[in-house]
């Protein structure tokens, strides 16, 4: 009789991969109409992108790449909507005063 028992073979986990890629895309989505938000997902996949690449999983690198644009992207928007929207308001203050 033969005592040899099966191995089981575990599935490769990329949660933290497919999690960062996801966020990335989003991250880059949505940067024009909500560029906070961008910079959160940005973070979010740029950690566990590179959490992701350490274990050696799926669609890190991607997510990496997509968490950087969306964080630049949107801190960039960002600045640019502050600085319009302060702009856009004192405009409105001065046509009050007059």
């Amino acid at each position: 009789m033969d005592d040899t028992k099966p191995i089981a073979v575990q599935a490769p986990n990329n949660t933290l991969g497919t999690v960062a890629l996801v966020c990335g895309i989003l991250g880059v989505l949505l940067f024009f109409c909500c560029p906070y938000l961008s910079v959160v997902l940005g973070l979010v996949a740029l950690v566990c992108g590179i959490l992701a690449n350490q274990q050696q999983q799926k669609y890190a690198l991607a997510g990496i790449i997509l968490g950087i644009a969306a964080l630049v992207l949107g801190i960039i928007f960002a600045i640019i909507g502050q600085l319009f929207f302060t702009e856009f308001f004192h405009m409105i203050q001065q046509e009050m005063i007059y």
